[in-house]
C-alpha cells in the first residue's frame, strides 16, 4: 500500500475581536493587493501577453508596479501569479465557448453568444481579490503566549520589517486538520464585512488499492444507481445499490410549505433566518450520501467512476420546450455539488475517485455497445439488438465503470439475465430497488 497526497481548503475566520487598528491594516494590505493583480491583469491584456509560466513580464514592468502599489517584492510576485491564473482560466474557458458556438443552431446558438466568458476586471475593481500568500509574506502558526486563540497569522504589512499578528476563530474541525498535515499557503477573503483565512492544507494517506470499479450514475429521482464491477465476474444481487433521499426531499418539501406561510402571513424576519436553511439541507444530506458511497468503496476495494453530466444545465436553456425537465434539472438536481463531495470523501480514505463523461451512456446498451435502444418510460431501458431489458439507471452505472476495463469484453458477461426484475434488485429495505413484482413496474 501506499501513499496519497490529500490537498484540502479549511476556512478559518479571523476573530471577531479583532481590534480596529488590525482591521485597518487587512482593509489596506488586501486592497493593494487587489490594485496590484489589476496591474499585471491590464498589462496581459493590452499586449496580449502569454499567460502560462511566469508571463512574458519585463524587468521594467515589474519595478513600475512596485513603485505604484508600493509594496514588496513577494507581495508583487505574488499578484502577478494571480493575474495569469485568472487569465489562463478565461482563455481555457473562451476557447471551449468557441468550439460549442462553431456547432451551435438557432436558439442555442443566441444563448450562447449572451453566455461568452467574461475577462477578468471586466468592471474594473468592483471586488477584493483573494491572492494565495506563501511563508514570504505570512505564516500561520501556534501561539502559546496569546490566550484569545491558539492559531494565528504573522503577516507582513505595507511598513518594510515589520508584522502584524491576526488572531484566528478556528473550530474543533479546522484544529483537527491543520494538525494533521502541513500548512501551504493561504488567502485572505472578506465577505459580508468579515474576513476569513482559506488555508491549504496537504497531507498523506494510505492508498486502498483497487480490486473492482464501481460506476455510479447521478441523478434526480434517485440520488445515485451504483453498480460493482469486477474482471472476469458476473454481476449478482449485492453488486446492485440504489441510494435514494426520500428524507432529504421529505424536509425540503415541510421548509417550503413552512416559507410559503410566513410569506402569505407577510412575517419577514422568521423568513431571514430560513434564507440559508434549504441549501444547508442539501448539504448535509449530500454528504451523509457521499460518506457512505466513500465508507463502501473502502471496505470492497474498489474505485469510484461518477458520471459526469455536464453542460446538461447548461443546455436547459429558457425556450427549448422543456420546462418541466429544466425546472427539475435546475432545482433538484445538484450533480456538482455531490461530485465534490464524495471526492472529498474518497480522498480523505485514500479511495480513487474519477469523474467520467456521461455521453451516450444512458442510451448505449452495456452488453451489446448497440444505440438501437429506447427508453420506457424513466426506468426502463430496451435494447432492439440483442434485447436486454434493465433499468436505465444501472445500465448507465454500467457503461460509467466500465470506462476503467482494458477490454470491452468484460462488460458483454456483465449481466446473467437479460431481465431487470426482482432476480437482479437488492431485497433490503433500505435502499431499495426501484423495481416491483413485474418488468416495467416503478414503485
Amino acid at each position: 500500500m501506499g501513499e496519497l497526497q490529500v490537498v484540502k481548503t479549511v476556512r478559518v475566520p479571523v476573530h471577531y475581536a479583532l481590534t480596529k487598528r488590525k482591521l485597518s491594516i487587512l482593509d489596506k494590505l488586501t486592497a493593494r493587493l487587489s490594485y496590484c493583480t489589476w496591474l499585471f491583469s491590464n498589462l496581459i491584456e493590452e499586449r496580449n501577453l502569454n499567460a502560462e509560466g511566469y508571463g512574458e513580464f519585463t524587468r521594467r514592468d515589474i519595478t513600475r508596479i512596485t513603485k505604484l502599489t508600493k509594496l514588496s517584492s513577494a507581495y508583487v510576485q505574488q499578484c502577478r501569479d494571480q493575474a495569469l491564473w485568472m487569465w489562463r482560466g478565461y482563455r481555457a474557458l473562451h476557447q471551449e465557448w468557441e468550439h460549442r458556438l462553431k456547432h451551435a443552431r438557432r436558439i442555442w446558438r443566441e444563448k450562447l453568444l449572451k453566455r461568452e466568458p467574461q475577462k477578468p476586471f471586466r468592471k474594473g475593481i468592483s471586488k477584493k481579490v483573494p491572492v494565495r500568500l506563501d511563508s514570504r509574506t505570512g505564516v500561520l502558526e501556534t501561539s502559546k503566549r496569546i490566550k484569545l486563540s491558539r492559531y494565528v497569522l504573522r503577516l507582513s504589512t505595507l511598513r518594510k520589517n515589520n508584522r502584524t499578528t491576526i488572531p484566528l476563530n478556528p473550530a474543533e474541525y479546522h484544529l483537527g486538520l491543520l494538525e494533521r498535515g502541513r500548512i501551504v499557503d493561504f488567502q485572505l477573503v472578506k465577505r459580508n464585512a468579515r474576513y476569513y483565512a482559506h488555508v491549504c492544507v496537504k497531507y498523506e494517506v494510505q492508498d486502498i488499492p483497487v480490486n473492482a470499479v464501481r460506476g455510479i450514475d447521478l441523478g434526480v429521482r434517485r440520488a445515485m444507481a451504483t453498480v460493482l464491477l469486477k474482471p472476469g465476474r458476473s454481476l449478482r444481487r449485492g453488486d446492485l445499490l440504489i441510494l435514494r433521499d426520500r428524507e432529504k426531499k421529505h424536509r425540503l418539501e415541510k421548509l417550503n410549505r413552512k416559507v410559503a406561510e410566513l410569506q402569505r402571513a407577510e412575517k419577514w424576519e422568521p423568513l431571514k433566518h430560513l434564507r440559508h436553511k434549504r441549501r444547508n439541507i442539501g448539504e448535509q444530506y449530500d454528504r451523509l450520501d457521499a460518506i457512505r458511497i466513500a465508507e463502501l468503496a473502502k471496505q470492497e476495494g474498489s474505485m469510484l467512476a461518477i458520471g459526469y453530466p455536464k453542460y446538461i444545465k447548461y443546455k436547459s436553456f429558457r425556450g427549448n420546450g422543456e420546462r418541466r425537465l429544466r425546472r427539475i434539472l435546475q432545482q433538484r438536481f445538484p450533480y456538482g455539488r455531490r461530485m465534490r463531495f464524495i471526492i472529498e470523501e474518497c480522498a480523505e480514505r485514500g479511495v480513487r475517485a474519477e469523474p467520467v463523461s456521461e455521453t451516450w451512456t444512458s442510451k448505449r446498451c452495456h452488453r451489446c455497445g448497440s444505440l438501437k435502444t429506447r427508453r420506457i418510460g424513466q426506468s426502463f431501458f430496451w435494447c432492439h439488438d440483442c434485447g436486454l431489458q434493465y433499468n436505465a439507471d444501472w445500465n448507465s452505472a454500467i457503461n460509467i465503470g466500465s470506462v476503467f476495463f482494458a477490454e470491452r469484453l468484460s462488460r458483454l458477461g456483465a449481466v446473467d439475465s437479460p431481465k431487470a426484475g426482482d432476480e437482479l434488485a437488492p431485497k433490503a429495505s433500505e435502499p431499495r430497488s426501484p423495481w416491483s413484482s413485474g418488468v416495467g413496474q416503478v414503485t
